[in-house]
């Protein structure tokens, strides 16, 4: 990896506030953070997409539609339909809820999350109903550990998701439920 940029959607959740988890010691990391008090995101998030080639992470919460904003004023999305055109990154990463339907829509390529349950109101939504908050939580973590090692090693992304799936006790039903869910788009 010569360089990566993170998209952060930082809602100031602990759903989110793990996913820090996923860029944490990477070398050559640019962390582009949207929380709700640092300004219209629009053109930061529109450079930051255009400057990088190499690694691109975007990761928050969401919808088929995209990344969405935390910021209450301008674009609900971060990443979208109007400005997927400008991602250039040879590998993209995308963590949110339906990130691979998004990426579907749009055609983009790369490793993506598909619903991801990050809380116990997602959990019972989907039918789990055997794990708690601090169970969902250090699965989200772990996870994410798992990623970052993934990002920086030479596994190929195709190859991602068995890793993953043989590394997770997919006796846990959130756990087997987001990683069923990953998805490489060639």
């Amino acid at each position: 990896m010569n360089s990566a940029t993170v998209i952060f959607s930082n809602m100031g959740d602990a759903d989110t506030l793990v996913l820090m988890n996923i860029w944490e010691g990477l070398p050559n990391v640019k962390v582009v953070e949207i929380n709700s008090h640092n300004g219209p995101a629009r053109k930061k998030v529109d450079t930051a997409l255009l400057a990088e080639k190499d690694t691109l992470i975007i990761c928050g919460h969401g919808f088929p539609s995209g990344l969405m904003s935390p910021q209450s004023h301008g674009d609900s999305l971060l990443v979208s339909e109007r400005n997927v055109k400008f991602i250039r990154a040879e590998r993209v990463i995308g963590i949110w809820c339906h990130a691979s339907s998004f990426a579907k829509s749009v055609g983009l390529r790369g490793f993506f999350s598909s619903m991801f349950i990050s809380n116990k109101n997602e959990a019972m939504m989907n039918n789990c109903y055997n794990s708690n908050s601090d169970t969902i939580t250090s699965e989200e973590v772990l996870f994410a550990k798992r990623l970052n090692k993934l990002i920086v090693s030479d596994i190929p992304m195709r190859d991602w998701k068995w890793n993953l799936v043989d590394q997770a006790n997919m006796n846990i039903d959130v756990t087997r439920f987001n990683y069923n869910g990953l998805t490489y788009l060639e």
